[in-house]
């Protein structure tokens, strides 16, 4: 899927990689801080980029300017990849930290009936895919662990039983995830939205890419992967590391949440 360049020569991003630009939203903030200068995201050619997560951040503009810094990220160049080929991907060491999430006073209104919940994520963006864990285990989640979970979503997502579903757009579930006690999914946007917003959450994580690279030491990470494997195609390693993480494991760490 191609961006889409608008009349000013933003390129738009398709709504994909939300995670990647949340954690633009961390180096933004190092570079402002360090700085007192508003940052222009640019990706590879220099071209100025924009995703949603930007919406409404002081930090960031959308086009170069003069005492203006620019922050070089986007497809091809991001900060925890190393190299890809067709077959996978090969992660690298960076200094991570949590991004910003400025929301409108419309987006905390809509979030507000669902405060005090636990968002629950079953999905990931590859259904069935390399970091995900089976749906009836998220089930069993909620069935034993007793606690007032919501999930979002678009219209379409095949909700959770007894959960509360909310139709959502992006900008729209991080909002709902603001207000929550906690966030429970796999590796993610989510999980990045989580940090960006203070929300305690517990992270599953397969052989695909290690907490090191992107994860949060503030987070409860379930992991029991070996050496990370970055593969793009179905990897029977992924799916054995997911199936090690059990229920109860993840129901005791949101109890310590």
């Amino acid at each position: 899927m191609r961006s889409r360049r608008t009349s000013t020569g933003v390129s738009e991003r398709p709504k994909i990689g939300l995670g990647d630009w949340l954690l633009a939203t961390g180096q933004v903030r190092k570079i402002n801080e360090a700085t007192r200068r508003r940052v222009v995201v640019v990706g590879r050619g220099n071209r100025p980029q924009w995703s949603e997560v930007f919406e409404n951040n002081p930090r960031i503009v959308k086009t170069m300017g003069r005492y203006v810094q620019m922050l070089r990220n986007g497809g091809g160049i991001r900060p925890y990849i190393a190299a890809k080929t067709a077959e996978r991907w090969t992660w690298r060491e960076w200094d991570i930290s949590p991004g910003e999430i400025f929301l409108s006073d419309a987006e905390k209104a809509f979030a507000e009936p669902y405060r005090g919940r636990v968002l629950i994520e079953p999905w990931t963006k590859v259904q069935g895919g390399n970091k995900a864990w089976p749906f009836e285990r998220w089930q069993t989640v909620v069935d034993r662990a007793g606690l007032d979970f919501v999930q979002v979503g678009p219209a379409n997502t095949r909700a959770l039983r007894d959960v509360q579903f909310v139709a959502t757009e992006f900008r729209q579930a991080m909002a709902v995830l603001s207000v929550c006690r906690a966030f429970v999914g796999s590796e993610g946007a989510l999980h990045h939205a989580a940090a960006a917003l203070g929300v305690p959450a517990v992270v599953l994580w397969s052989e695909f890419i290690e907490p090191r690279f992107t994860g949060y030491a503030q987070h409860c990470n379930i992991c029991h992967a070996g050496p990370y494997c970055g593969s793009r195609l179905p990897c029977d390693g992924c799916k054995a590391s997911m199936l090690a993480i059990t229920v109860d494991e993840v129901i005791a760490g949101l109890n310590s949440c």
